[in-house]
Parts: structure tokens; C-alpha cells; sequence
């Protein structure tokens, strides 16, 4: 449900005591959001919801990768802890760990969320590597599984003044930064290969994070369907 915009600002003036209004990636124990997920693939179209938590720090066993970082535990509804290190150059996803793993299951190399403060202007770019998340087989035909492709997004800060208006409220100063690449597929026995153009757009509120999030895969053929896939910031607990 939509709170008010006085709602929406007494949060804010809550969380601003302890995140500083500078900070886009908060990583102070015990921060949540939930978000509002809506997915369309092809026809088919639905909802859910989708928690994310900070955990704290936590520091890696001597001799693993990372052992001298001080890193933040991130968990997620759906049972995957993120890893992230932040630093004087920005912020990294260093590692995950899913539900059905036991260890932090490293990046092969730092994976880059956002630059520092100082970097934060447009035209900053970086690459993170990645999957599709929404293309997939129309039936259970013998065709590779798209959503198993390796792909890397290259993402560039497309404007550090947006104003986004989500079910928490309205957000302003917010950056932007969009992630594009093409995927090559083959998309029948007709057309053969075909470039998909994906898309992730993201929003970041000083003193929040991460409000709004929009990956495009678009693709309507026998074989494959795309779709869209969003995440708009529903509640925020500081």
C-alpha cells in the first residue's frame, strides 16, 4: 500500500540520525527494504515481495580471499547472503551464498555496485557480469537454457539528479545508472541468430539505496519469450 508522502518523510528524518544523507549503499546492521517485485514474461504476469536485510560485518577465515577486509552480510528473502565490501573506491559484491550452499561462494573478482562518492557523476562506467533473468524456453523444447548465458552489462551513471516516485514515497537527488549489452540468440529455425538488447536501470536515494530497479529483456518468438522485470521500494526500515 502507497504511504504518504508525510509517512515517506518522517522515515527519511529516521534514518538520516544514523545513514548519512551522502550514503547510496547503506550497509548499517539491522537496515531493511522491501520491495514490490512485478515480473511479465510473455502473457504471463505477477507479483510478490522481496526483503533485503543487512546482517552486519563479519570477517573471512585467515587465509581465504578477503581475510583482512572488513565485509557486510546482506540477506535476502529468497535465502542468498551477499557479501559486500566497501571501500574508498566504491562498493563490491565480494561473494554469495545461496540456501543450498555452506560456504561464501567468492567472485573471481570484485564486482563492482557503485563508485565512490567522489566518482558518482555521469558518464562513470564499469562492467558487471552477469545472466538473463527473464528470457526462457516457451516449452520444453531441446534448446539451451538463455538464462544459463554468461553475459556483462556495461553500466554507466546516467544522471545524479532524478527524482523517483515508488510505493515508499518520493525520492529525489537520486543516481541512475544504466547496464546494457546484447545477447546473441538463435530464435528459430527461420531467423536463425537475433541480437536481444538487455537493459538494467537502476535508482539509488541518498540515505536509502536502492529504490528502483528495471531489467528489460524484450523477445516475442516460438521458441523464446522475454519480458520485464521491477523492483520498486515498498517500505524502509532504518
Amino acid at each position: 500500500m502507497r504511504i504518504t508522502f508525510f509517512l515517506a518523510s518522517l522515515i527519511l528524518a529516521g534514518c538520516s540520525a544514523d545513514i548519512p544523507d551522502t550514503d547510496y549503499f547503506p550497509l548499517q546492521k539491522g537496515v531493511v527494504w522491501e520491495y514490490q517485485v512485478n515480473e511479465l514474461f510473455g502473457s504471463r504476469q505477477s507479483q510478490r515481495e522481496f526483503t533485503i536485510e543487512n546482517l552486519g560485518e563479519t570477517q573471512f577465515k585467515e587465509g581465504e580471499v578477503f581475510a583482512e577486509d572488513t565485509i557486510s552480510v546482506r540477506h535476502t528473502s529468497d535465502g542468498t547472503d551477499y557479501y559486500i565490501l566497501k571501500d574508498d573506491t566504491g562498493v563490491y559484491r565480494a561473494a554469495r551464498r545461496t540456501l543450498i550452499e555452506y560456504q561464501p561462494r567468492f567472485e573471481k573478482s570484485l564486482v563492482r555496485i557503485l563508485p565512490n562518492n567522489k566518482d558518482l557523476e555521469v558518464g562513470r562506467s564499469w562492467t558487471v557480469p552477469t545472466k538473463p533473468y527473464a528470457l526462457h524456453a516457451t516449452a520444453s523444447f531441446a534448446v539451451p537454457d538463455p538464462r544459463k548465458r554468461d553475459i556483462n552489462l556495461q553500466f554507466e551513471i546516467k544522471s545524479v539528479t532524478d527524482t523517483v516516485e515508488v510505493p515508499a514515497g518520493t525520492f529525489e537527488r537520486c543516481i541512475r545508472v544504466e547496464g546494457t549489452t546484447v545477447l546473441t540468440l538463435y530464435v528459430d529455425p527461420k531467423l536463425g541468430y537475433q541480437d536481444i538488447p538487455i537493459t538494467q536501470t537502476e535508482w539509488y536515494a541518498p540515505g536509502v539505496g536502492l529504490v528502483k530497479l528495471v531489467r528489460e529483456e524484450p523477445l516475442t518468438m516460438e521458441l523464446f519469450k522475454g519480458g520485464v522485470i521491477s523492483y520498486e521500494l515498498s517500505r524502509f526500515y532504518p
